[in-house]
């Protein structure tokens, strides 16, 4: 029996014979016929074939690549290796409004899918937002190379189309509307790993994304992306939160791609920023590996996707929680210098400190400022709450009358972790530094 692809060439050739019979027939009187009676039929025929060879249709593709959803071998997923691509969804990457330029991560990775499937016999596509329920597999348990034997052209043919396929597999997730905003790149992970935990062989992960992670431990909604203590911190909540775990990346090669690239229209990294993200993915990856030595595995591609996508076309995208880029964080300036305890009034003492902020914030162009207030939990949590929005709203009003525009206040409550004390734990130090004030500038 022969495949729909088969079938489609033998109509091809048919069609393609069908004048050169005619040609022949004119020394018995049937030339004017075909001189007049062949561009017509043939016109359907040739304008048929330059569309689909223009944009292929779903039939042209279910054609070409529907063999890889059957493993090549016939055992189950994964006896032969698997890669397992995520592709991260949420606005900040697809784009937030009809007009935003998306990344394009389809394009960008295509030249380096040979490599990702190089020893592996299933590869799986797979969208998230932001929840790790929110993953949906687009490609799943798809063989990742022909099955041996049977016709060697057919053979070269379907080898020939994988990076293709699988590179349409990509496009069509990142087109992808989530069920929720936001993004949850560990959740993620975790789903994943769970299915490559059953495969023999080669296991593989790539991460599409930005890397930021707007739920759980790694919430980067309030991060200074400045400095090792804050990623120290950062990975210490991980692990006490066991959102990450030795062995969640048990023996698997990962690769993130994409980190800091943000679609056009919405906030941009800097080079430095782009740096701390990418030191902060391949520590919490090192984190879920069981062995040190398996951090090896932990790697970040260089690629840069172009931000082409358009969401004309899209249904409306949840809006993502806001992730920033701060120019510059003031951090840590410690409530006792600030405030008298259980106040929120502040201190004579601490007015110059803020001036000096207030002139070097005031020469910024097209800024805006946030204060962050926390305090540390020997309070009730009523009063967490209420205390460090109070003293947020000090520091605004302060920085205000010093002529800052554009200011934000937010109340923390306790801190989740406090910056480079994990050795200090309980100490006065660490106290004083959880009951601090965060005057980031952000563009």
């Amino acid at each position: 029996m022969r495949t729909g692809q088969q079938a489609r060439s033998g109509r091809a050739v048919r069609f393609a014979a069908a004048p050169r019979r005619r040609g022949r027939g004119r020394g018995r009187g049937r030339g004017r016929l075909s001189r007049t009676v062949t561009p017509v039929l043939l016109l359907p025929v040739l304008v048929a074939g330059l569309l689909s060879g223009c944009a292929p249709g779903p039939d042209h593709e279910a054609a070409r690549c529907g063999w890889m959803r059957k493993t090549a071998d016939g055992a189950s997923p994964g006896q032969s290796g698997h890669t397992v691509i995520l592709v991260d969804v949420s606005s900040s990457v697809r784009g937030s409004t009809p007009a935003s330029g998306g990344v394009d991560q389809a394009a960008g990775v295509k030249a380096s899918i040979p490599d990702w499937l190089r020893g592996v016999g299933t590869v799986s596509v797979a969208t998230f937002g932001g929840a790790a329920h929110d993953v949906r597999w687009t490609a799943a348990d798809w063989a990742a190379k022909p099955a041996p034997g049977g016709n060697e052209v057919t053979r070269r043919r379907h080898a020939g189309s994988v990076p293709d396929c699988v590179a349409r597999a990509v496009a069509r997730a990142q087109s992808t509307v989530p069920v929720r905003g936001g993004s949850d790149v560990l959740g993620a992970v975790r789903e994943a790993s769970t299915v490559l935990a059953g495969s023999k062989g080669t296991r593989r992960l790539v991460v599409l994304t930005d890397g930021l992670s707007t739920t759980g431990c790694a919430d980067l909604r309030d991060a200074g992306f400045d400095g090792g203590p804050e990623t120290d911190a950062i990975v210490q909540r991980c692990s006490a939160d066991k959102e990450v775990t030795p062995r969640t990346l048990a023996s698997v090669q990962t690769v993130f791609v994409g980190l800091g690239q943000t679609a056009d229209k919405e906030p941009q990294a800097s080079p430095a920023q782009e740096a701390w993200l990418d030191g902060l993915w391949r520590r919490l990856c090192a984190a879920a590996h069981p062995k040190p030595a398996e951090s090896a595995d932990c790697k970040v591609s260089e690629v840069a996707a172009p931000r082409t996508l358009s969401g004309k076309a899209a249904p409306r995208r949840p809006g993502d929680p806001a992730v920033e880029f701060p120019e510059r964080t003031w951090k840590q300036a410690g409530a006792r210098a600030l405030f008298d305890p259980d106040s929120a009034v502040l201190r004579t003492a601490a007015l110059p400190q803020l001036a000096r902020i207030a002139v070097q914030v005031r020469d910024l162009a097209g800024v805006r400022v946030r204060v962050l207030g926390y305090v540390d939990p020997r309070g009730g949590s009523g009063n967490n709450r209420t205390l460090s929005q109070a003293r947020a709203d000090a520091v605004k009003n302060e920085l205000e009358r010093l002529g800052v525009r554009g200011v934000t206040a937010v109340g923390k409550g306790v801190p989740d972790g406090c910056p480079g004390t994990a050795d200090v734990l309980g100490t006065e130090q660490e106290l004083q530094c959880e009951r601090r004030v965060d005057i980031a500038v952000v563009r």
